[in-house]
């Protein structure tokens, strides 16, 4: 269940994602739409496992590499991981 708290952590990761795929695809953060899967925004397979790398670092969690696979989309990325950090909690 999404609390205020959980939402807005999940908004601020969304927008975290959304700078960084930006970033990976030459595009402006307003271009990215987070709904839109990250293969149709341009994102390679290495790009992908760089993000995922990035991840990790950024929030200090252990992921498979395909998450990103497993979760195609931004906003699917970011409720996954909100799911993530409040079980590690």
């Amino acid at each position: 269940m999404f609390t205020t708290n959980t939402f807005a952590r999940s908004t601020t990761i969304e927008g975290w994602l959304v700078t960084r795929i930006a970033d990976y695809t030459n595009r402006a953060p307003h271009q990215v739409d987070p709904a839109v899967p990250l293969a149709e925004l341009g994102l390679d397979s290495v790009s992908a496992v760089s993000l995922c790398g990035e991840i990790e670092d950024r929030w200090q969690l252990d992921l498979d590499p395909t998450m990103v696979f497993d979760y195609p989309t931004i906003t699917d990325i970011a409720e996954f991981l909100t799911t993530e950090l409040a079980e590690v909690a």
